[in-house]
């Protein structure tokens, strides 16, 4: 199992330079250092919002071709899939971290280092230890976190080029843990559609 992983991140590297070259050369790409950016600045500098969606609309512009190039690591031992974050949720979150982190003193690409992801199911369990063994053996510059927390059980792990480009995030689940990790998701975005219900005038 640690050997798919293995090809699935070499993999992702190879598309995430690519993609991030590509962005580079885009009349949309504004280089903002998201590093000493802070979240709370995107709600004063339209520029900064834009920049996120913008990112966000081009990753979508190639979706298609993304789910065909990540289908071919789904196997008898992993199932694996992407998905963009969707423009509502963007805004949700940016709502969340005002109000429930540091009144949004946090750097954006804190924030929002999850506007592209990975998830890959494993159905051989795989520990967070042996995954960090492995990223700091052979990918030290990528950035392995143990994000399990109540009911959720997942290792993250997050492609950079630098501070001016967004990150990909690879989340490693273990089949045994799919369903609360589910239910886990689903809590947080029964918030998301509260707040939305009251700020789209959708019905209550």
């Amino acid at each position: 199992m640690l050997e798919e992983l293995e090809k699935l991140i070499d993999f992702i590297q190879t598309e995430y330079i690519d993609f991030t070259q590509q962005w580079e050369n885009n009349y949309y790409y504004s280089k903002i250092n998201l590093k000493s950016t802070l979240v709370r600045e995107v709600l004063e500098n339209k520029i900064l919002l834009d920049s996120i969606i913008s990112y966000r609309e081009f990753i979508n512009e190639n979706n298609i071709q993304l789910l065909m190039d990540f289908k071919q690591f789904s196997t008898e031992k992993s199932k694996v899939n992407i998905r963009t974050k969707a423009k509502n949720s963007i805004e949700y979150k940016i709502k969340n971290y005002m109000e429930n982190h540091e009144n949004g003193k946090v750097p954006i690409n804190k924030c929002f280092n999850d506007l592209f992801g990975i998830r890959i199911i494993c159905e051989d369990k795989l520990t967070y230890n042996k995954i960090a063994n492995l990223i700091n053996n052979k990918y030290s510059e990528l950035k392995c976190i143990d994000s399990s927390k109540k009911d959720y059980k997942a290792t993250h792990i997050y492609f950079k080029k630098n501070n001016f480009n967004f990150q990909w995030e690879l989340q490693v689940w273990n089949k045994v843990d799919e369903i609360n990790n589910i239910e886990s998701h689903e809590k947080y975005k029964q918030d998301y559609v509260r707040w939305e219900r009251e700020n789209k005038g959708g019905n209550k």
